[in-house]
């Protein structure tokens, strides 16, 4: 590991501010967010930087930033996942209060301010949850976005709203008391988020806090995006019971489809099931994204990426859960150890 550039925190009125993200082979969304960084009406004291081994130019992009601007650290971690980099970016950060995005997103330039002020206004605030937008190049990011993105069809209920590291602020006391983001996962943000509400952490949900992220472009993208993060679902077995339930529905079909060549009539019985599961569960979200796209083609077009979702979901799932099988009770106790709530300072 090397770090580029040494940086000293500025002082600034108010709580210390250090901005953690990861990267790995995004040079264009790495200088979509440092042009946004740049204008931001409240500048974070320090930019970290993680790069888990950037072949495709970013790195370079990275140091020339940090040596126009004495903020930016860069920290290079070749073959880091992502919760490892964003322990390591918490762990080198110098402000007492970490905000957290990705790469590749875009912050709204009140970002920082809103999602700093919480912790300014109530001293005994530790967590905030920001919120996001749809930043849509085309039609079909724009569907995606809107048949997928939390707070798009309805608003965001911040009491069991459990936000991602694209848009999230918490106290480096706090990351440290919670023993750090999990390392021995693919995606760290629901274990993270489990783990804060177990423990109780004073919380605020800052909706003027927006980050505006790039759906994904075609139904492969959305395939692969959802494979990647039901890994963890497969891995803790933690709200499993919706991707379970999807699971058994592919199974019944796949029996029906085979059984319906020795009788024949339970293909009709197959066609009943697959309408029901696969086009009446998602119809009323479907029609909802339709008409907030004033568009009738987004709505077979919602449909078929919520069978995208639905496929990822579950390979996913698959896929995880027979590693799980195979490590035996390692993951199991892994989840529990991550998951055990510290004692309290008192006691």
């Amino acid at each position: 590991m090397r770090i580029s550039v040494a940086t000293e925190t500025i002082e600034k009125p108010g709580r210390s501010v250090s901005l953690v993200t990861t990267v790995l082979n995004e040079a264009t969304g790495c200088s979509v967010l440092l042009d946004s960084l740049a204008d931001q009406t409240r500048t974070p004291d320090e930019i970290i930087v993680v790069d888990g081994g950037s072949t495709d130019g970013t790195l370079a992009i990275l140091h020339a930033a940090a040596e126009r601007d004495e903020r930016i650290l860069v920290i290079e971690a070749p073959g880091a996942n992502i919760g490892q980099g964003r322990n390591l970016g918490a762990r080198a950060a110098a402000g007492d209060v970490i905000v957290s995005t990705d790469t590749g997103c875009r912050l709204d330039s009140g970002w920082v301010e809103a999602i700093v002020r919480p912790f300014e206004d109530d001293p005994n605030i530790e967590f905030v949850a920001g919120s996001y937008r749809i930043d849509a190049h085309t039609w079909f990011e724009e569907v995606v976005g809107a048949a997928t993105m939390r707070g798009v069809l309805e608003p965001i209920d911040p009491e069991s709203f459990n936000p991602s590291c694209r848009s999230m602020a918490y106290t480096k006391a706090l990351w440290e008391r919670a023993g750090g983001l999990p390392e021995w996962t693919p995606i760290d943000d629901n274990l993270f988020n489990a783990k804060l509400r177990r423990m109780a952490v004073a919380r605020s949900f800052a909706s003027d806090a927006v980050v505006f992220w790039r759906p994904r472009s075609t139904l492969g993208g959305v395939y692969r995006q959802f494979r990647f993060y039901a890994s963890t679902t497969g891995h803790t077995q933690l709200e499993a019971g919706p991707t379970r339930y999807n699971l058994r529905n592919l199974l019944l079909c796949g029996a029906l489809l085979a059984a319906g060549f020795f009788y024949w009539p339970l293909w009709i019985l197959l066609t009943i099931a697959s309408l029901y599961w696969y086009v009446g569960a998602f119809h009323a979200k479907a029609l909802r994204v339709a008409r907030r796209m004033g568009s009738w083609p987004a709505y077979p077009t919602a449909i078929a990426i919520y069978w995208a979702l639905l496929l990822g979901d579950t390979v996913g799932y698959v896929r995880a859960s027979i590693g799980r099988v195979r490590r035996r009770s390692w993951y199991r106790r892994k989840v529990a150890e991550y998951l055990a709530v510290p004692a309290s300072p008192a006691g």
